[in-house]
């Protein structure tokens, strides 16, 4: 049985330094830019106006490991359904309480069921992984989820986030085998979150 003490942190955007201490009663994930809504909802705000969603899916790190998960939260559709991100605004930057952003094509995240997530395995996500709530999407590397999400932006133009600037300018799974933490063995990616194309924005 794998325990969670022994799967690798997720990367933390401020290596070496104390992360964040979020006060999970007076946290609020605000949504802005070019929306028809903008939002200011608290954990139990985003409760009540979204459906809670659960599933059982298998996390990929760009250093060739995963582990498959319960991951409970809440559908990024569900979210853009409630601010309305104008037509012609096709980008959603995610930027963390500490300052720590990604910016992605909307399309692309829908496509690959983009979830704000803020539990696994049953538990809330600990600090070090993104309490209270993190951008995932399971058809790509986790390097491109933002954690501890405070804010999120419709916006008109791409700018790069940091992985990208690191020089990570793709991050689809790649098709090789992926050291499974959970059962030991080494597992190629699951079909459904390999994509032929290239990395969409």
């Amino acid at each position: 049985m794998r325990s969670i003490k022994r799967i690798p942190t997720f990367f933390h955007e401020f290596k070496g330094k104390a992360i964040t201490v979020v006060d999970p009663t007076s946290y609020r994930l605000t949504v802005e830019g070019a929306v028809n809504n903008c939002l200011e909802l608290s954990l139990g705000e985003l409760e009540h106006r979204m459906p809670v969603i659960e599933t059982r899916r298998r996390f990929y790190c760009v250093n060739g490991w995963s582990f498959e998960a319960i991951w409970r939260g809440f559908e990024l559709v569900s979210l853009l359904e409630l601010c309305g991100p104008l037509c012609d605004a096709p980008f959603l930057r995610a930027i963390s309480i500490a300052g720590y952003e990604d910016t992605s094509g909307i399309n692309s995240l829908i496509k690959g069921g983009a979830m704000l997530v803020t539990h696994m395995d049953g538990e809330p996500l600990s600090p070090e992984r993104g309490f209270p709530m993190r951008l995932m999407t399971f058809d790509r590397y986790q390097f491109r989820g933002v954690k501890a999400l405070a804010r999120i932006e419709i916006v008109r133009k791409y700018a790069p986030g940091a992985w990208v600037r690191y020089g990570y300018t793709d991050s689809t799974i790649q098709p090789f085998p992926h050291l499974a933490l959970d059962t030991g063995e080494e597992l190629m990616p699951d079909p459904d979150v390999l994509r032929a194309t290239p990395d969409e924005l």
